[in-house]
């Protein structure tokens, strides 16, 4: 199986290149869903790429995030650089791009990121049929689920296994972009979930904490399964993380490969503590959604926790500051973070100066006035740190020199089976006093510091010749160029082939100006335009709904014009019977997840807000795809005449397959405490409700009391749904 690491800034770049990264996924300073991190340029890319290559690791580029029809021929020029500098795959979201750098990059490899919610086998087909090689699955994916990909695809699979989750479902999460105009979608999510939340159950608080706040992620003792199940590629998330995380993550997860590859015994416990002090939010998750697992949250903690090493057992006055003690089990220097824990207060510090006294005591200096009695969190150790990334893996090589009087020098060097040679300008002459010596030679073509190389044999042939020290100098600079260029040679041999053609698509669009409600039961239409058509949002999907369509025409609907709108989450074992359903039904469909193209050759199909339609072009392959209609993105600013338009209501924010209830209250699904009361609110007093609906699971929409409101000249739909 591939590891693959991720690089935020330069410093992760190489952190992960010499600890053992297969390969390395990265964004560039536009259209990638890390805008935050350092990133890297459309100038320096090649040289990245370059540096990857020649030690024999990938380079994906994350242009992963929904693209505005303005930005089309910046986005364009982005995948060009990347394209000259011989990037090996592209991960992207955004539906309508990936056709059009289909179409306009023949050859073009293209992996589907996490943020097209892919999840099951018939979502894999669609984008295998679209011309995919790799889907990145969504955390949520069920290990049946990833079976019945690999048995019934040609595609590379890649999943999540260490890093932070998200709350919600990949690619579906728009409460920050809602909330607080930054959308995830585009890379700027504030990640509102990290936030604090009172709950209430009605009117009645019955518990505070980081309740849309998941544990970190580790599946370390999973890669057996994983690959048995048929997982290509181990993905670690963390562009927004430090370089000696992703040194000690990729370092952790090589040598848990190596393990498994031998058939070795492999215990996790000891890598996972060298990552959790580096960063972790608590306990790991290790199991994600491949079982059914409900414990996702950590209420009790947003960020790093830190290692416990130690107490506060004085703090005195000192000037103007205060001269804390602390009785430690760890040295701590000058540039660790710490972080002082007593009840409820908790207060970082930055180390400065640091007085090392008897028993494993410690001064340190604050502005801040600590409690005696407070445990001491080590948050960040500048020692390890540095160790971590200083670390350098120059890639052994073997040289030959040969050398004699009347012939020119050669100087060979050899990577693997690769093999160069250059040889001097000069014929060598005889030696006035003494020949040339092995550590002669030795001392000057070992001078690779400013390389990737480090030598590792060296075979000198030669007689009493002379060769000046200029002479080697130059040999081994060229040797080392000719190295790398033939390195880059053969990688690039393997590489697809790109060629650019003239192609342009007609993003003209026309659709019918269609009104619908959204409503969850027939309950909901009173006082209504009859004229309007019906998108039906159960809260159970069963054959009960029979029963609703009847209710629903009994209102003045006409059953041509009933859609039932398919759960963005689904197994494969769900869908199955969703197709039975809607079979039985004969009503159209609202379309919410790209394993819902299976239903467009056989009924009235939409393109539901769940496929967030973004721009021109996502709308036109839609259409051409077969949807009779498309719902413009809810965080699409300038919404066209054409399509549908979410005018008023209260939508999905975010999407759980976890059960909040079972989190906060308690009980399973023999004993289930759900309510409709179920209340968060956030410390500007923002207050969120809980849907849920059920498949064979349940799942639940997270939305809020305010009201969205737009304006369009589009086909208008009003969500009429209760509160």
């Amino acid at each position: 199986m591939e590891l693959l690491s991720p690089a935020g800034d330069l410093k992760s770049f190489y952190a992960a290149v010499y600890n053992g990264a297969d390969a390395i996924y990265l964004g560039l300073k536009s259209f990638n869903a890390r805008i935050k991190a350092d990133n890297f340029t459309n100038d320096n890319i090649a040289d990245i790429v370059s540096f990857a290559h020649i030690y024999g690791v990938k380079v994906y580029v994350t242009i992963n995030t929904l693209i505005k029809d303005g930005e089309v021929e910046e986005f364009l020029d982005t995948v060009r650089a990347c394209i000259a500098a011989n990037v090996d795959a592209y991960i992207i979201q955004d539906f309508g791009m990936a056709n059009y750098l289909r179409n306009k990059f023949k050859g073009i490899n293209l992996h589907a990121s996490t943020q097209m919610g892919i999840h099951n086998l018939a979502g894999a087909r669609v984008l295998q049929e679209l011309g995919f090689s790799r889907v990145v699955l969504s955390r949520e994916t069920k290990l049946e689920d990833i079976r019945d990909i690999r048995d019934n695809t040609d595609l590379e699979i890649e999943y999540f296994v260490q890093g932070a989750l998200c709350v919600a479902f990949s690619g579906n999460c728009y409460l920050s972009a809602i909330k607080n105009g930054n959308s995830g979608n585009r890379g700027k999510c504030l990640q509102l979930c990290r936030l604090p939340y009172k709950v209430y159950d009605n009117d009645k608080i019955i518990s505070e904490g980081y309740y849309l706040s998941p544990k970190d992620l580790s599946l370390m003792d999973k890669l057996a399964e994983l690959r048995d199940a048929g997982v290509t590629s181990l993905k670690i998330e963390g562009r927004l993380k430090r370089a000696s995380y992703v040194a000690q993550v990729t370092r952790s997860y090589r040598k848990a490969l190596k393990f498994l590859e031998e058939d070795k015994e492999f215990s996790c416990d000891k890598e996972r503590a060298k990552i959790a002090e580096l960063f972790s939010r608590g306990k790991f998750n290790d199991s994600a959604y491949l079982y059914d697992n409900f414990d996702i949250i950590n209420p009790k903690i947003n960020n790093h926790e830190g290692k416990n090493i130690g107490k506060v057992i004085g703090v005195e006055k000192f000037k103007d500051i205060f001269k804390i003690t602390l009785k430690l089990t760890e040295q701590i220097g000058q540039g660790d973070a710490i972080r002082l824990v007593k009840d409820s207060i908790i207060q970082s510090i930055g180390v400065g100066n640091v007085n090392i006294l008897n028993n494993n005591c410690y001064e340190i200096f604050s502005t801040q006035k600590a409690i005696v009695g407070a445990s001491v969190y080590l948050l960040k150790s500048e020692a390890k740190e540095s160790n971590l990334t200083s670390f350098v893996r120059p890639l052994p090589i073997n040289m030959h020199f040969s050398g004699f009087v009347g012939n020119k020098a050669i100087l060979s060097a050899s990577l693997g089976a690769m093999q160069v040679c250059v040889q001097s300008e000069k014929t060598l002459e005889a030696a006035k006093t003494s020949g040339v010596t092995y550590d002669t030679i030795y001392k000057q073509v070992s001078k690779l510091n400013d390389t990737k190389f480090r030598l590792e044999i060296l075979e000198v042939e030669a007689d009493n010749c002379f060769i000046a020290v200029s002479e080697l100098n130059d040999l081994r600079r060229r040797v080392i160029a000719e190295l790398e260029a033939e390195a880059l040679k053969l990688y690039n041999l393997n590489l697809r082939k790109i060629e650019e053609t003239d192609y342009q698509i007609d993003t003209i669009i026309n659709t019918n100006k269609d009104n619908y409600y959204i409503i969850s039961s027939h309950t909901d239409l009173k006082d209504i335009d009859t004229s309007y058509g019906v998108i039906l949002c159960p809260n159970s999907y069963d054959m009960n709904l029979k029963f609703e369509i009847i209710d629903i025409c009994k209102k003045g609907i006409s059953k041509d014009a009933i859609y039932l709108n398919l759960p963005i989450v689904s197994t494969g074992v769900e869908l199955q019977n969703l197709q039975e359903l809607v079979a039985s039904l004969g009503v159209g469909v609202v379309a919410n997840n790209y394993s819902h193209f299976c239903f467009v050759k056989d009924y009235p199909a939409i393109a539901g807000m769940g496929l967030n339609v973004y721009n021109k072009y996502t709308a036109k392959y839609l259409l051409d795809y077969g949807f009779d209609n498309f719902v413009w993105s809810i965080e699409r600013e300038n919404i066209e005449e054409s399509g549908l338009t979410l005018v008023s209501g209260h939508p999905a924010l975010m999407t759980f397959c976890h059960c909040p209830f079972r989190e906060i209250i308690g009980g399973n699904c023999g004993n289930c405490k759900y309510t409709n009361g179920l209340i968060y609110e956030d410390e500007k007093n923002n207050r969120y409700r809980l849907r849920r609906y059920k498949l064979i699971n349940c799942y639940f929409e997270l939305y809020s009391e305010e009201v969205l409101n737009k304006a369009t000249k589009a086909g208008k739909i009003l969500d009429i749904r209760k509160v």
